[in-house]
Formats: structure tokens, sequence, C-alpha cells
């Protein structure tokens, strides 16, 4: 009985350690038709967008509707034009382009964050390997003239080893992170007072196309 019990619970482990799925063709059927990713979220009115102590003209985004996108956005492949559904509430026309402009803004914000962070990274990275370079021309021209100089060793070695940290390992995190912002501050949004299951067709994806592409 014990014995039984044991392999029951080793296959258990097993099968849970080796389970897989396609997790490419999963995140396929989930968000993407005809070359768009959706996003659908419910609302029931304003604040659950626009941030409640926001001012007119202002707008500032609700934290939760924000991390509801970015939670979904995460898994959409970056080749992937987004459009977000907002259903669950009529929004009048001033409304609808309140959000669309502040849904806008934070995105582009974030992005021009992020192309700063760049340009940091690569200001940095420049002056590592700069150091870098003047410590090791150091350490060749002075070996032959003072007898211990393994002091340069220590700085050459360091400035050199953040230099490909933070240049090719940071950097291309940085990368994605403007790719993905990139992405988010190019999508559709649309509105549905219900929600349809339904996706935009040819002659609307075209004009998407263009408007995201061509601004």
């Amino acid at each position: 009985m014990f014995w039984r019990k044991n392999k029951k619970k080793k296959h258990a482990v097993d099968f849970f350690r080796n389970k897989t799925i396609d997790y490419s063709r999963y995140i396929r059927d989930y968000y993407v038709e005809n070359d768009f990713a959706y996003i659908s979220c419910h609302v029931n009115d304003m604040k659950e967008i626009i941030d409640r102590y926001s001012v007119k003209d202002y707008e500032d985004m609700n934290p939760r509707f924000i991390s509801f996108i970015e939670d979904n956005a995460e898994h959409i492949p970056s080749e992937y034009p987004i459009v977000l559904k907002i259903t669950g509430h009529a929004f009048s026309e001033e409304e609808q382009e309140t959000i669309i402009e502040s849904v806008n803004d934070y995105y582009n914000m974030k992005l021009g964050t992020v192309q700063e962070d760049l340009a940091d990274n690569f200001r940095l990275s420049m002056m590592l390997l700069a150091g870098g370079i003047i410590c090791l021309a150091l350490y060749v021209y002075l070996r032959d003239i003072v007898s211990s100089n393994v002091f340069l060793i220590i700085p050459t070695w360091f400035m050199f080893e953040e230099f490909i940290n933070i240049f090719w390992l940071d950097r291309s995190d940085i990368y994605q992170e403007q790719m993905n912002y990139a992405q988010l501050s190019s999508m559709k949004i649309i509105f549905q007072e219900h929600f349809v299951d339904d996706y935009i067709n040819e002659e609307a994806e075209e004009e998407i196309i263009k408007e995201i592409f061509d601004e």
C-alpha cells in the first residue's frame, strides 16, 4: 500500500514537471485575429478608467485599469497591433475623446521615459568603456616602468564588466520595454456599450494600420 502511494505521488510529480502547452498557439487563439491582437475590458463608468482624483484636461489613468491592460498586453507578441475594446457603458463622444487622449498620453509619457533611459544607458556605457580603455592603457604603459601596477587591474576589470552588463544586458531589457510601450501607445481604442465578440472588418483594418504606422 505504501509503495503504491509513493508510486502515485512520483507519477504526479513527473506529470506536473513535464507538462507543457503550445503557448504561442494558445496566445494566438485567445488574443489574435486577422493580424490584430484584441484586449476587451468591461467598465461601469468613467472613474474606472480615469483616476477619480484627476481634474478636467489633466486626466490621469486609474492604476487598476492600466494594470488590466498591461497584464494582458504582456502576453501579446510585439508584431501585433493592439485593439482595445472598452465595453459596459455608453460613453459620450467627449468622454470617448478624453479616454483615448488620456490613454495615448499615458503611454507616450512611458515611451518617452524609456527613451530617456536608453540615452542614459548609452552615456553611462560610453563612460565605463572610456574609463576601462584608459585604465588598460595606463596598465600597459606602466607595466615596464612601475614594479607593481596591479591596482589598475581591478578598476579595468570592473569597468569592462559593467560596460558589458549595462550596454548589452540592461540595454536589451530597455529596448524590449520601449517596444512594449510603443505598441501600447499605438493601440486603437473602440467602444461598445454591450460586449460583442466581433472583429474589425478588412477595410477598417487597413485604416487602422495606416493610422498606426503613418502617424
